[in-house]
């Protein structure tokens, strides 16, 4: 200990936080604090930092969903500028890193009653020091932590997509994102989201695209793959597959049809594309075939990944209005919410028949992690749902079966 003057008043401050899409969901994986002096050095080892947050018991006969208080382990601390990014001497800002992995970290609440994800309530952080552990200013040292409970701002992954909102002529009003490359572009790439970031309570349009990492479509190495395209989000009111009875649809119709072909054409309109490519997981990829047989010809190419559409919801007449457009489609052998055996092999299996041309495969036997960051305990890579195959094209890791050719690159082929 050196010998400047320890204070026994607690040192104030603020925080703020990042959210990140990660392949299973969006991670708080680091906060900002504001003190209320300037700090001459920090150490990760001194922090304390706790979540408190909504989350669903997995072990409850009905799931219910409780408030929890976990620590969260801190893996680098520096001192910072008010963005957070590192800088040297004394500053008013510290960054605190911190662990994210499938089970730590997420700030969303999935609610097995609604089968959506909504933003906890509430979600705050809260930070002490170690015992023993003190924080050095050039005034003096302090050994307690005073940061107010409610975050002053929050920062993603995504906030390079707009936030915006169409009222349909049908009455249907949708909230989206989207994203405009400063360079030149031709296409727009339109995600269809997966039931869990439809519209609920406490959501928004940003859920579309962190509830998973398809923030990665602004991302540099995609718009680099398909040299630039716009993108457009938009998150359904309720869930692409509602029929209109609030439910799941019964014979594979869409109440979100017309009106999402308005938004899209409006959108094209707006940012001045001249293609448009669709794709989307489970709900989405449902929505994939449906706009893409309903408006055939429309679409310059369509990704469905673990698409949720019934092969007896499929009629002769839609196959033949499929088999001349060009598709991509994803799934995992191991998917127990969509059965490939009872949605994607059989339809695939007509198109080959009917003599679809444009045709491209991509199956895994199981989605696990390729970062090599997760593990179980055994040390094998983690596995995920069989259902998120999602994951592999948010990566660019889906390879067609014959080909080789990946998702993005062919995407890339039909602009």
């Amino acid at each position: 200990m050196n010998s400047k003057k320890m204070r026994s008043a607690p040192i104030t401050g603020t925080y703020s936080f990042l959210v990140t899409g990660y392949d299973w969901g969006a991670g708080v994986n680091k906060a900002v604090l504001t003190m209320e002096r300037k700090i001459s050095r920090v150490d990760a080892k001194d922090f304390l930092v706790f979540e408190t947050k909504q989350e669903t018991d997995w072990t409850g006969t009905d799931f219910p969903v409780v408030i929890n208080k976990t620590r969260r382990e801190v893996t680098d601390a520096y001192l910072c500028d008010s963005s957070g990014n590192r800088c040297e001497g004394p500053s008013y800002h510290i960054a605190l890193k911190m662990y994210v992995s499938p089970e730590t970290g997420s700030p969303l609440l999935f609610s097995m009653k609604t089968q959506k994800n909504s933003w906890s309530d509430p979600y705050f952080l809260t930070f002490a020091l170690e015992e023993g552990a003190t924080l050095e200013t050039p005034e003096g040292q302090f050994a307690c932590l005073d940061i107010a409970r409610e975050a002053t701002g929050i920062v993603t992954s995504v906030d390079m997509f707009e936030l915006s909102n169409h009222m349909t002529e049908s009455g249907i009003s949708y909230d989206y994102v989207s994203y405009k490359p400063k360079s030149r572009y031709e296409t727009l790439v339109v995600w269809l989201h997966g039931m869990g970031e439809g519209g609920t309570d406490n959501s928004d349009a940003y859920m579309p695209v962190l509830g998973n990492k398809a923030g990665a479509l602004a991302g540099e190495k995609f718009q680099k793959t398909i040299k630039n395209a716009a993108i457009l989000a938009p998150q359904c009111p309720t869930m692409w597959m509602d029929d209109g009875s609030g439910d799941f649809t019964a014979e594979g119709s869409s109440l979100y049809t017309k009106s999402l072909m308005e938004l899209i054409e409006r959108h094209k309109n707006e940012c001045g594309a001249s293609k448009v490519v669709l794709t989307g997981c489970s709900n989405g990829g449902f929505m994939v075939l449906e706009m893409m047989t309903s408006y055939p010809g429309y679409f310059a190419a369509g990704v469905p990944i673990c698409a949720a559409k019934l092969d007896g919801w499929v009629s002769d007449d839609d196959i033949n209005r499929l088999k001349d457009q060009p598709l991509y489609f994803i799934y995992s052998n191991d998917d127990q919410v969509v059965d490939p055996l009872l949605y994607e092999i059989p339809v695939i299996e007509r198109l080959k028949n009917a003599g679809a041309k444009n045709l491209a495969v991509a199956t895994t036997d199981m989605v696990i992690d390729t970062s090599g960051k997760y593990t179980d305990d055994k040390g094998n890579p983690y596995r995920y749902n069989g259902h998120w195959s999602w994951i592999y094209f948010d990566n660019n890791e889906a390879f067609d079966d014959v080909t080789g050719l990946d998702s993005w690159s062919w995407i890339a082929n039909h602009i």
